[in-house]
């Protein structure tokens, strides 16, 4: 959607009274012409100001607009000066859908200067009208997205739906109207000394540049990229969701003692696999998979029930052969349990061991990166106090009496670096060992506690029915079923719970699953074939104009524009100082308007007007601006705007204009005249 400047008014009541100016604007060529200090930046700026984009030039919120809007001016006529009482900017803008509003914002003024007023018509133009007044804020937080901030309805006024984009701490925030226009308004002062913008940094945008030209340019990279970067973070938030499961399984697995068997640290798609994952429940010095370990419980239990509990009298000589044998079981079981303890403690303190030979050489790691980085930058000092060399002469010398004779050679630093890095990775992987080798050796020693307890709760039974009547029934065998029912209970509990989870990992797996097909689906290449032809065309306008105002540092020919950045390089090394100060000043020329002419051919976001303040910097050559006058009067016959505002020599810019099709506003003297 294109949009056009209709009219600007500045307005200042003075001591004196009303000082003012009325500029009214077309489509095509605008061409402001005063002398120096006449107020031609004022209007500039007026434009800025009254759209509330003066933050565009820096974060301070000091008003862009000189002396004779906010404080005093001097009349013409007396040569009196007169105290700025109030003032105001209003601008008249139309878009491609025929709507005109009128905005208005006060510089000098009752009101805050954050209020914006806007009303809906041609205020300036058609004034006998009577149009709705609505009030919005600017400059404070939320001015591009609540409904009474102005920015969210000049977005909506141009046709825009402004992007989200990265700042550098990886917030999301919205590519701001501050950042956009820079590629469409240069002003005099810091304009031009950028190409192919001075893009505002202090709102953290990463990259701010980029984005702007991607969305100047509606590139379909910008999108992509923030597709790519969302399935990036939901793949995150699915391995976080996987590794919080998988933690809830391995609780279940320590409640009753067991392990987890087929379940990855990281995520799988793999459905199968994640069926086929089980619980291993040591019995008996054996592991068993949870199921036949269950059923095996069931059996005991079964057969217990096909018995009558028997008498104490019934049982007593077998009690006391199953005490003593108990007994001895408690012994063995009691001297694993101190095997299994030392086997961790040793493994742990192994484990220390290792942690501080990995911080050592994470330490000479980074000593011998830094010393290669000071020997690449120049630096000699590595070598001038070396042990083996005199720290004032750097003679060599050697530290010891007696003759030395070295076999082999030192090591450089690139091969020592390398050295210590295959070190870390051994050592590390040496650390995970140790960590699962503990893990298990926990799980070990949990499991022969339990069966220690187990043990002892079935010999306090069984001395309870060698001390009980003759006829009274056996505690032990009634214990025995008791225990065995409530392990069977807990391992059905926690197959159960198991389960359970292991459907939710079947649903994040799919749900991985479908992440990772899309972001398979995204072109492998940044741009899209369209990018690609909107960049080729782009590059094709910017050599061709460059050709036409007389770009000599180099042949334009070999004026590229990078896909990466979007900035003018040469032989894939962005352009810099190697251009003259005009050079620079026609190429800036050429990127701003050729990002203007390519929405002539292509879909892009840009609104179809380009303001320059002073274009001609630099000294460029007459013939320069001649040749830019031109082109920028094509914008005509495309419905676009572009608007200079000069000081010029008068006479030389009236003779290039004698056969440009442009509207042109000359003022002799100051630009606001008395009323």
């Amino acid at each position: 959607m294109t949009v056009k400047f209709r009219h600007l008014r500045l307005r200042a009541e003075t001591s004196d009274g009303p000082f003012g100016a009325d500029i009214p604007l077309t489509e095509g060529l605008n061409i402001l012409w005063a002398d120096n200090t006449k107020g031609k930046s004022t209007c500039m700026q007026g434009l800025l100001y009254a759209l509330g984009l003066e933050k565009m030039l820096g974060p301070r919120r000091e008003i862009p607009l000189t002396y004779v809007m906010t404080s005093h001016l001097d009349d013409p006529e007396t040569g009196q000066r007169h105290t700025v009482l109030e003032s105001s900017v209003w601008v008249e803008l139309e878009n491609s859908a025929s709507e005109i509003v009128t905005v208005r914002r006060g510089v000098v003024s009752s009101a805050n200067r954050k209020l914006v007023s806007v009303f809906d018509g041609p205020l300036l133009t058609e004034p006998a009208k009577h149009y709705r007044q609505r009030d919005y804020f600017v400059l404070d937080p939320g001015a591009a997205t609540r409904d009474a901030g102005f920015h969210r309805m000049l977005a909506e006024f141009l046709g825009w739906t402004l992007p989200i984009v990265r700042r550098y701490d990886g917030r999301e925030t919205m590519l701001y109207l501050e950042t956009i226009f820079p590629l469409l308004y240069v002003e005099q002062k810091a304009g031009w000394s950028s190409l192919p913008a001075a893009f505002p940094t202090y709102l953290q945008i990463r990259d701010v540049g980029r984005r702007a030209v991607e969305f100047v340019l509606a590139l379909d990279t910008h999108e992509l990229e923030l597709g790519r970067q969302q399935i990036d973070l939901d793949l995150a938030v699915s391995k976080a969701e996987w590794g919080a499961k998988r933690d809830e399984l391995l609780s279940i697995a320590r409640s009753i003692n067991a392990r987890v068997e087929g379940i990855p640290s990281t995520p799988t798609i793999s459905v199968e696999a994640i069926e086929q994952a089980h619980l291993l429940v040591i019995d008996r010095d054996r592991w068993h998979p949870l199921n036949e370990l269950a059923s095996l419980l069931r059996s005991r239990i079964a057969d217990l029930y096909q018995v009558d509990t028997p008498s104490v009298e019934e049982i007593a000589s077998e009690a006391a052969i199953e005490l003593e044998q108990l007994t001895e079981k408690v012994a063995e079981q009691n001297a694993l349990r101190n095997t299994l303890f030392r086997a961790r403690q040793n493994e742990i303190a192994q484990k220390g061991s290792i942690e501080l030979r990995i911080a050592a050489l994470d330490e000479d790691l980074q000593k011998n990166r830094d010393a290669l980085k000071l020997r690449n930058l120049g630096s000699t000092i590595a070598e001038t106090f070396a042990a083996e060399h005199c720290p004032t002469c750097a003679q060599p010398i050697t530290d010891t009496l007696l003759a030395q004779h070295v076999s082999a050679e030192v090591m450089s630093i690139e091969e020592n670096t390398r050295y210590i890095q295959a070190q870390l990775d051994i050592f590390k992987q040496l650390r995970d060992h140790s960590t699962a080798t503990i893990e298990a050796l926990n799980r070990q020693l949990a499991a022969a506690t339990a069966n220690v307890n187990e043990i002892s709760a079935h010999i306090r039974a069984l001395k309870a029915d060698l001390l009980a009547p003759a006829n009274s029934p056996s505690v032990a065998a009634l214990e025995k079923r008791i225990r065995t029912e409530a392990r069977l209970q807990a391992l059905d509990d926690a197959q159960q719970r198991f389960e359970l989870q292991k459907a939710e990992l079947i649903s994040i797996a799919a749900h991985h699953a479908e992440l990772l097909a899309n972001r398979s689906k995204l072109p492998s290449n940044r741009l899209s074939a369209q990018d690609k032809t909107k960049l080729d065309q782009l590059q094709r306008l910017i050599r061709e104009q460059a050709n036409a105002y007389g770009f000599s540092t180099f042949p334009t020919a070999e004026l590229e524009i990078s896909e990466e950045t979007y900035r003018p390089q040469k032989e894939g090394f962005e352009i810099g100082f190697e251009l003259s100060a005009s050079d620079a000043i026609r190429l800036k020329w050429a990127y701003q308007l050729a990002l203007l002419e390519l929405d002539r051919t292509e879909r892009t976001n840009h609104p179809g007007f380009v303001i320059f303040d002073e274009p001609r910097q630099q000294s460029a050559k007459t013939h320069s601006l001649k040749r830019l006058l031109e082109r920028a009067s094509t914008a005509k016959a495309a419905g676009q705007q572009v608007i200079f505002a000069t000081s010029e020599d008068r006479s030389q810019l009236e003779t290039f204009l004698s056969d440009v099709d442009c509207h042109y506003l000359p003022y002799d003297g100051y630009i606001l005249q008395r009323l």
